[in-house]
């Protein structure tokens, strides 16, 4: 029986059928996707030194499959595997520095890995997609691999070390044609490359964004078996990942988090020691450091990005692809948080709110140090918890949109007025307490940060009671009076760009510095600009943001057009495939636009896919505040 079963605490008999009939002698490890009835693991055979990757139908054991055979044939290859159930896609990345092809490390299978159901809703071998790229200094190593370290060329060595680099669901040739009108197909043709010695100048070739030459001699082959034209490499269809990409040649360790997936990547570097004398003893790889990425992924696209404020973290922080032990994984969640942990778990990093990283001595000590602070945000947390199911209840049972919104904007406005006036005030009373404690010396650093702590708390909880319902609304519902509706948009958005870190630019029409609405307009308006700055936070991935406000006359009757144009330069969508019957699914989209016309406002989208996002919302003004 495979030991490793035990330590992972799965149930035999689910892993059973699997282990017989593969003849499996070590599970290495395993990721639970039993919801959708399936088990993926890494596990050897009998007499085998190394694992291949499996995906295990618990349902249909009879469709369970090898999905990747060890591409190194070589053990410890695979990072720990991630699945993320959100999207139902396993992640995981390959990583042989250690390897070597006749003397020539040439990092085989080297990647990041995601692993979907295919057309019949099966995982299966046709649905794996590898994203690294063929960049030309990996083909200059394969030249030295296969042609100079041999009395004679291993043309069949090269074209497995180019086709792995092709799509999984094709199956790919190496295509020259001659002057002459010839059309040679793989060793056939890299013979006639040789001899000809016009090897070279592919080798030596490099295309757009760092790829190598060879790209254009690949291609599919057909039904018939005869070259398509169609390209065998496209990066899986990703252009961003051609664009962005690299080849990803070092160990990663992958965290599903919050409805996303996160990868943290050891950096090197070498290193030279010296003796004495200041002579030159030796030259080594060393790991100092990792980056933390994120990674974006849709059915078109895939990029492994590192937002702005991610910083590199000076440790080495893990030895191997995957950790045996769950409390030895280098990247970690602990009380909602996101951690990384060095080698010797001396050091711990935490995640902030800015994406920016702090270094701790532990976090488990760390949420024992104030426990004022937690207890208050428990107490103000549970509040807001109490009045949002109260909240749900009473516009549960409302049917007209009208009433239904009127209600949601009364309950949002007493929930605002109750954190403010009881919880915030609560805060504040215990920051007084904390800042007049007499601590020793040795403390005094603690206390400066349970200050701030609960400053920040205060302050974020304002931002939650402006959200809920901007102090200008308010405010006009006191006085009976209109709602300068610029400075609560222009407030809403200096708020998110300080909470999420995205810049944003304010390009306002000169001479215009205030416009009003009645309170029930201007409370549609409020809700239609939060609801287009959660999809850029949610969905766009953009790096900045631009409000333009602009006014004109209104051609049709007296009065002015006021218009807010939010811009953002994420990665898009097309607008013209949300057709109505998918529009059912699209929640944010479907609720602005409701909006705009219970405030008789007009709202336009405009859209590409890798071109951001441009919403324009144009209301009718009054001319005064009252």
């Amino acid at each position: 029986m495979p030991s490793f079963l035990a330590a992972q605490k799965l149930p035999l008999e689910e892993l059973s059928d699997f282990i017989e009939r593969e003849n499996i002698d070590i599970i290495f490890q395993t990721a639970d996707a039993k919801k959708e009835g399936w088990i993926f693991v890494t596990a050897s055979r009998k007499g085998q030194a190394f694992e291949n990757l499996y995906a295990v139908n618990l349902r249909e054991p009879a469709d369970s499959l090898l999905i990747l055979e060890n591409p190194a044939g070589e053990a410890g290859i695979f990072s720990n595997l991630c699945y993320l159930s959100e999207n139902q896609t396993l992640y995981f990345g390959i990583h042989n520095g250690h390897g070597l092809v006749n003397g020539v490390q040439l990092f085989l299978g080297e990647g990041t890995y995601l692993l979907k159901k295919d057309t019949n809703g099966k995982y299966s071998p046709k649905a794996l997609r590898r994203f690294s790229k063929l960049e030309p200094w990996l083909c200059q190593r394969a030249k030295s691999a296969y042609f100079e370290k041999l009395p004679s060329p291993d043309y069949k060595g090269f074209l497995a070390f180019l086709f792995a680099f092709c799509d999984f669901d094709v199956n790919p040739c190496f295509v020259y044609r001659t002057s002459d009108g010839r059309e040679l197909l793989n060793e056939e043709a890299l013979s006639y490359l040789y001899e000809k010695s016009l090897l070279d100048s592919i080798f030596t070739g490099e295309k757009e964004n760092y790829r190598s030459a060879f790209e254009d001699y690949l291609f599919c082959l057909d039904k018939e078996g005869k070259p398509s034209g169609i390209s065998a490499l496209s990066a899986n269809h990703s252009e961003v990942f051609f664009k962005d990409g690299a080849a990803q040649v070092e160990s990663h360790y992958f965290k599903a988090a919050n409805g996303r997936v996160f990868m943290l990547e050891n950096i090197g570097s070498t290193k030279s020691l010296f003796d004495g004398r200041g002579y030159l003893i030796k030259s080594e790889w060393s790991k100092d450091y990792s980056k933390l990425y994120l990674i974006f992924d849709s059915e078109k696209d895939f990029l492994i990005t590192q937002p702005a404020g991610y910083g590199e973290i000076r440790a080495e922080v893990f030895q191997t692809p995957f950790p045996q032990r769950s409390d030895t994984a280098p990247l970690f969640d602990f009380e909602g948080r996101l951690f990384v942990r060095d080698v010797n778990h001396s050091d711990f990093y935490q995640l902030q709110k800015d994406l920016s990283f702090k270094k701790i001595a532990s976090p488990f000590k760390e949420s024992e140090k104030s426990f004022a602070q937690f207890y208050i945000l428990g107490l103000a947390f549970a509040c807001l918890a109490l009045l949002a199911a109260a909240f749900v209840l009473v516009i549960k049972k409302l049917a007209p949109a009208g009433a239904r919104f009127a209600v949601e904007e009364k309950i949002r406005s007493e929930i605002s007025s109750d954190i403010h006036d009881s919880v915030v005030q609560d805060i504040r009373a215990v920051r007084l307490d904390v800042e007049r404690l007499k601590v020793q010396k040795e403390s005094e650093d603690l206390q400066q940060a349970a200050v701030k702590n609960l400053t920040d708390c205060i302050k974020k909880m304002r931002d939650i009671c402006y959200s809920l319902n901007p102090a200008e609304i308010a405010n006009a519902e006191l006085k009976g009076a209109k709602v300068d509706v610029i400075s609560v948009v222009q407030t809403l958005c200096e708020q998110f760009s300080e909470k999420t870190k995205i810049p944003f630019q304010l390009d306002l029409e000169q001479n215009l510095s205030s416009a009003f609405l009645k309170k029930e307009e201007a409370s549609y308006v409020s809700r239609i600009v939060q609801e287009i700055l959660s999809n850029i936070q949610k969905h766009s991935f953009a790096t900045k943001f631009t409000l333009l406000i602009r006014q004109k006359e209104d051609e049709k009757q007296d009065g002015k057009i006021l218009s807010f144009i939010i811009i953002d330069d994420g990665v898009g969508c097309d607008i013209n495939a949300l057709s109505k019957k998918n529009m059912k699914t699209h929640f944010g989209m479907r609720n602005m636009k409701l909006f705009a016309k219970a405030a008789g406002a007009k709202i336009e989208f405009l859209s590409a896919a890798d071109e951001g996002m441009q919403v324009r919302l144009s209301i009718k003004i009054e001319d005064k505040e009252n």
